[in-house]
């Protein structure tokens, strides 16, 4: 079963990014969407089984970085991926947030 999961570090302060809004989209339709606990998890927020396709992961940075007063050029950080039709297992990934950049690896 192909299951879906992230959490979100705010690299400038070295600590987990709670209260973020998070969305999983495949084309024009909302699959998902939820919010990052204390911890900055959101974890198998998606429908399981995910199926094979296209989908993106938008995490709403800009309104959280506000919230604690400070200004980003990126008001949205959002991952592009690809579950193949042969996939059966978990994806987690994860986003590394800062005011002036972001970026994401395949954890585990």
């Amino acid at each position: 079963m192909t299951t879906l999961s992230t959490h979100i570090l705010d690299i400038s302060t070295g600590k987990p990014a709670g209260g973020v809004t998070l969305r999983l989209e495949q084309g024009e339709q909302v699959i998902a969407s939820g919010l990052t606990n204390a911890n900055g998890r959101l974890g198998d927020f998606a429908p399981a089984p995910l199926p094979p396709g296209r989908y993106r992961l938008v995490a709403e940075t800009g309104g959280w970085f506000a919230a604690r007063g400070q200004e980003t050029l990126f008001p949205c950080a959002q991952i592009d991926f690809v579950i193949p039709d042969e996939a059966c297992e978990h994806y987690h990934l994860p986003f590394l947030i800062a005011p002036g950049g972001w970026s994401t690896y395949r954890g585990s």
